[in-house]
């Protein structure tokens, strides 16, 4: 598993996550995750918001087939 700040924007391009690409847009995207079925792409630790890479882009792939 690997879990990535949502504020931190090179490290989620390093991980190969290319969009969004603000954290204007991942903060959005955390708000919706309930209505766009991205529960499982995020974590909280104390106040942190953590993306799950992998989850991440298995529920984007998901959502496009």
């Amino acid at each position: 598993m690997t879990l990535v700040p949502l504020t931190d924007i090179d490290a989620l391009r390093a991980a190969g996550v290319a969009y969004p690409s603000t954290v204007h847009s991942w903060r959005w995207l955390y708000r919706h995750r309930e209505e766009r079925g991205l529960t499982s792409a995020f974590r909280r630790v104390g106040r942190r918001v953590l993306v799950d890479v992998p989850a991440y882009l298995a529920a984007v792939r998901g959502a496009q087939s």
